[in-house]
């Protein structure tokens, strides 16, 4: 299974157009250019997801389904995943991932628990795996998720793709 570790685009600052909650940010004009791009540029590389999941958090969820809409990729849906919510541990997301099907499952998530997540897939607590605001990671896992069972194999910014 290869998992792209997908960070949510730019968002609104907490407080801006009267948003006071965290979770209710949404992604920001800028955002909406970085997953556009970012889309793109994994299309044209020939990454293909089976999966897409996101965290409940609405820049998340705005950055999957305007990834989805860029790569025009038919029959992929966005499927919530509380397990990405920020803090959400590991290995239960390992047991929801273990349950679903898909060599090439995409999860958008927020930092610091994507990069704690990367970390602990390539079986290290002390690496410091930093993804950019719609950056993305692909770690290759074998069989199926778990400590120390990945490799990451590349990591890209949102420079990568000309953002």
């Amino acid at each position: 299974m290869d998992l792209y570790l997908i960070r949510h685009a730019d968002a609104l600052a907490l407080g801006e157009r009267g948003i006071t909650d965290d979770a209710d940010r949404p992604l920001s004009e800028k955002g909406e250019q970085q997953v556009e791009a970012m889309a793109r540029a994994l299309q044209k590389k020939g990454v293909i997801l089976n999966r897409l999941y996101t965290s409940p958090l609405t820049r998340a969820r705005q950055t999957a389904e305007l990834c989805i809409k860029a790569w025009s990729a038919a029959g992929l849906a966005v499927d919530t995943c509380p397990e990405l919510e920020p803090g959400s541990k590991p290995r239960k997301l390992r047991r929801f991932l273990l349950k679903q099907e898909g060599e090439q499952v995409g999860l958008v998530g927020h930092m610091p628990h994507l990069g704690e997540l990367a970390a602990w897939l390539i079986g290290s607590k002390k690496a410091q795996i930093d993804l950019a605001k719609s950056g993305v990671a692909c770690l290759r896992c074998g069989d199926a998720p778990g400590k120390g069972m990945a490799v990451l194999q590349w990591l890209v910014t949102p420079q990568w793709y000309g953002e």
